[in-house]
């Protein structure tokens, strides 16, 4: 016979009725997520390829120059560009600000090497700030909207570093999430290893995508976008195949 599929998530190899209704959530709203998300990289991608061409050979060139020229600005800024964009990240996603948009702008800024790290360390730092002031008893008004995931809920009430990847890569608010781990009991350690390995596969995906949106050669323009949707094509298909992996 064979065994039980199992949350692959927990670590109870006997689930519970509970336990079981959690894991259906868990897998539809994967599912559903992974869809979301696939179809709104794409379209954003293809919008960008589509502006992209149209501006190579037409006078919308000088959008590109104008680009390359602020670039070069920010770039004689130094370090003191370089800490005002994680300064302004952290801000904005510790308020509730999509970082996705803030990646992307990471990558037209600051190409995408150095966009990464900058988008990546404004994110962690902004999500661990919401996380510390949650502790401190900031909560409640998102604990409200949180009740609209009771499953989400459940399965963080003992957040290991899997679970913390796990829902960063979906399509729910960061700041839920964020306040969501702050009541759990979760380590502050496991918090800030788990999202810096949960935010990085979108966040390079995203940067991706700006950084293209701000190169002089179509054909890189057009191979980085194609790059962001095999990384975003590559996580959803792993975290899908983890969703449905029944415990051996």
């Amino acid at each position: 016979m064979n065994p039980p599929a199992s949350d692959p998530l927990s670590s109870d190899p006997t689930p519970n009725s509970s336990e079981q209704s959690m894991q259906a959530h868990v897998q539809a709203e994967t599912g559903k997520s992974m869809r979301r998300e696939n179809r709104r990289v794409l379209i954003m991608v293809a919008v960008i390829a589509l502006f992209m061409i149209v501006a190579h050979f037409t006078p919308l060139k000088a959008w590109i120059t104008n680009v390359q020229i602020w670039k070069q600005f920010v770039d004689d800024l130094g370090w003191l560009a370089h800490f005002a964009f994680i300064a302004m990240c952290a801000v904005g996603v510790m308020i509730g600000l999509p970082r996705l948009p803030l990646c992307a702008a990471a990558g037209l800024i600051f190409g995408f090497m150095e966009g990464l790290i900058l988008s990546l360390s404004g994110s962690v730092l902004g999500s661990y700030g919401a996380f510390m002031m949650t502790r401190a008893g900031a909560r409640r008004a998102v604990l409200a909207r949180a009740e609209r995931w009771p499953w989400l809920k459940q399965m963080l009430e003992k957040p290991s570093f899997l679970k913390v990847f796990w829902v960063r890569q979906m399509m729910l608010p960061g700041l839920v999430l964020n306040v969501l781990l702050g009541v759990s009991g979760v380590a502050h350690s496991i918090f800030l290893l788990g999202t810096v390995a949960g935010y990085l596969p979108l966040n390079l995906a995203f940067t991706l995508v700006g950084s293209g949106l701000g190169k002089g050669s179509l054909a890189q323009s057009l191979t980085q976008l194609l790059g962001a949707l095999a990384v975003v094509n590559i996580v959803a298909w792993l975290v899908w195949r983890l969703a449905k992996k029944p415990r051996v």
